[in-house]
């Protein structure tokens, strides 16, 4: 190890704050990605809520409550919870937080050590995805690149609040690069375990199979982006009450029911001039990331590597479910999220520092919404311990 990463490493331990920053100067090196992956573990540990959940508290109060509800499991119980999930009938919507629960649940019942496990597993995948960004020939230092990391890591370290999700996200996307950048295509029949961690991305893999036999298809797959596009602006508006006549899978109806029931209730519960205020940003920033995937589609043929020109296929189709997703909002909201690392990947290898400058500058003001709400959460669940050397983080919280 050379004398700066060993002062690398010596910033880290100071604070993981400023590990964390030293780090993002440099992300091409591999001390670096080791110390974020430390980063989260550090936060994983820091994580606290309470147990009372209210409107408005973060979802890290109901984890909280899932793994005092199954660390007690028996390995009979265990496995009962598993049988549930395989039938698929929406008693069991998940069996990752049961399964870590259970695990952790045999050595210790402090929630510090569950949320711990949930950043570890959260931080492996997000960060092998990180690689592929980060290693591409158009990475550089620049700030332009800078701002691209920060959109392909929107989803980040904070997520272990909704577990569930977000953590199939990163494994989704991972093995999305293993399919297309690594011509893996076996990958496509892994990320079926997607609905291990969350029932919504049982839509996954039928997503990476049509992106895989689409992938010279480019007319095409940009003429339905552009009209599920136009669709999304008026979607949330339509009358949603169809979908209770489609029949669906139980599993899958209760989970539309829930999405639908947390986006109105969400709407009439908050009708204030600020929360329109967040709406429009929101809105502003789904139309902002839009055009970012039509400039990136248009330019589709400028990018060489076949491999990379499929991922762009992938994104506009994952764009397009999100898109007409929409009249469900949630499910539109979060899977346009999940796409965010992939507009960011074909943005990078297809204009890197280069082009559309101005566009990627533009990123923090469409933010600002999103990043005040971050800063928020954030304090809600840490405090300024966490600024302190790591090592005092993992005793505190360790043995509490």
């Amino acid at each position: 190890m050379s004398m700066s990463e060993r002062g690398f490493g010596l910033s880290f331990l100071v604070s993981p704050v400023l590990g964390l920053l030293e780090a993002f100067s440099d992300l091409k090196r591999n001390s670096s990605l080791k110390i974020l992956f430390w980063f989260c573990l550090c936060f994983g540990i820091s994580f606290s809520v309470g147990t009372e959940r209210t409107k408005g508290s973060t979802d890290g109060i109901s984890m909280r409550a899932d793994f005092e509800k199954y660390n007690d499991d028996t390995e009979a119980e265990f496995m009962t919870h598993f049988e549930k999930f395989l039938e698929f009938d929406g008693s069991e919507q998940s069996f990752y937080i049961v399964t870590v629960s259970y695990l952790v649940g045999r050595f210790t019942d402090n929630y510090h050590i569950f949320f711990l496990v949930l950043a570890l597993v959260f931080a492996f995948f997000q960060l092998k995805c990180l690689k592929y960004f980060v290693r591409e020939r158009n990475y550089t230092n620049s700030v332009i690149c800078i701002l691209l990391v920060c959109l392909f890591l929107w989803n980040n370290i904070y997520n272990i609040n909704g577990a569930r999700f977000w953590t199939a996200s990163w494994f989704a996307l991972l093995c999305a690069f293993k399919t297309f950048i690594d011509n893996k295509p076996g990958y496509i029949a892994v990320s079926i375990f997607t609905v291990f961690f969350h029932i919504s991305f049982f839509v996954f893999p039928l997503v990476l199979l049509l992106a895989y036999l689409l992938k010279n298809s480019d007319k095409p797959l940009l003429v339905i982006f552009c009209v599920s596009w136009l669709f999304s602006v008026f979607a949330e508006d339509l009358q949603v009450g169809f979908f209770k006549e489609l029949n669906l899978p139980f599993m899958i109806q209760k989970k539309v029911d829930a999405y639908m029931e947390g986006e109105y209730s969400g709407k009439n519960d908050n009708g204030s001039g600020f929360y329109w205020v967040h709406q429009l940003f929101r809105t502003v920033l789904r139309h902002f990331i839009d055009i970012l995937i039509l400039l990136i589609a248009l330019n589709r043929k400028n990018v060489k590597r076949k491999r990379v020109r499929a991922m762009i296929g992938l994104m506009l189709i994952l764009a397009t479910v999100a898109n007409f997703g929409m009249v469900m909002p949630v499910f539109g909201r979060r899977f346009f999220i999940v796409n965010y690392a992939l507009v960011a990947y074909t943005f990078l290898v297809s204009f890197g520092d280069r082009k559309y400058q101005m566009l990627v500058y533009m990123l923090p003001f469409v933010w600002f919404m999103n990043l005040f709400y971050l800063a928020k959460d954030l304090i809600y669940v840490l405090d300024l311990g966490f600024l302190l050397p790591p090592f005092v983080s993992f005793v505190r919280f360790a043995l509490a």
